[in-house]
């Protein structure tokens, strides 16, 4: 991986190595010759921020710039639109801002770093960013989580979240269910339910801790059914040793059910780390 690539984790200044994003002299910018940055994973804004915001800027102007890129005669938004967006609520004429080269990849990943920490942006907002620069341009979950300065498993967690089913990630996105939340749903195979349970969880207030017990008596219910059904079987021998060479692999239960060339592979786990662990093995991110 490049230089470049591994610093974009790291702010402006590692993005841009050759002068840095802090050098330079801002330039006086129009507002209206600004574009949004079409990367930016936001999609909600507190009004109330922007207009303590824009109070600031009436009276102490704005200290640190924006940061732009040229489009022809236009500018397009690299970092700074919560800024730009106050400036315009302030009804400033123009914005100071740093000029700044950035390709797609620049743009897509310096809107998530500005953003990805902060409290106010939601878990599927992120989520939805993150797989968004890893479909776009063909990265890896470590290279994303470079990027970005996140660890991977950060990103695998979040990224799973858009496996949820509308309904529940509805429920996320209004915050009647947390990340945690998410994250404990994803232990049930059956989304309708994921439904069920995110649902109850949200009218009742059931903290995370309790959702996973529920989930995990959900899951070990399905298994002692699955078990009973398996038990009458015969094992064939073939079977019986992939069984124990997948359970060689994975470290846990594995069961393999078939019948005339079709079947399924049952794989146990007793937590989320544990799953998030037998999913990395799965997609060759063990080492």
């Amino acid at each position: 991986m490049s230089r470049r690539k591994k610093a974009l984790g790291r702010g402006l200044e590692a993005l841009f190595p050759e002068d840095g994003a802090g050098r330079g002299k801002p330039v006086e910018v129009d507002v209206d010759l600004i574009d949004p940055n079409p990367y930016q994973p936001r999609r909600s804004w507190s009004e109330e921020e922007l207009g303590a915001l824009a109070a600031s800027l009436e009276r102490e102007g704005m200290l640190q710039p924006v940061v732009v890129r040229r489009r022809g005669e236009r500018y397009q938004l690299i970092a700074g639109e919560r800024r730009l967006r106050a400036a315009r609520k302030a009804e400033m004429k123009s914005v100071p801002a740093i000029v700044r080269e950035a390709d797609e990849r620049q743009l897509l990943a310096l809107a998530l770093v500005e953003n990805m920490h902060r409290r106010d942006l939601g878990p599927l907002e992120k989520a939805s960013a993150l797989r968004r620069l890893s479909t776009e341009f063909g990265l890896k979950q470590e290279e994303v989580a470079e990027i970005v300065g996140m660890s991977r498993p950060a990103v695998s967690n979040l990224q799973r979240l858009l496996e949820l089913p509308p309904e529940v990630r509805r429920l996320v996105a209004e915050g009647k269910l947390t990340m945690g939340h998410g994250r404990a749903l994803l232990g049930l195979t059956d989304q309708k339910a994921m439904v069920r349970l995110g649902l109850m969880a949200a009218r009742r207030g059931i903290s995370v801790h309790d959702l996973e017990e529920r989930v995990r008596k959900a899951g070990s219910g399905e298994t002692r059914t699955g078990g009973r059904k398996a038990s009458r079987r015969r094992v064939d021998p073939a079977v019986r040793k992939l069984e124990e060479s997948l359970q060689r692999s994975l470290k846990t239960r594995v069961r393999v059910l078939g019948r005339g060339g079709s079947g399924k592979i049952e794989i146990s786990y007793s937590s989320l780390d544990e799953l998030d662990r037998i999913l990395d093995i799965i997609a060759g991110r063990s080492d």
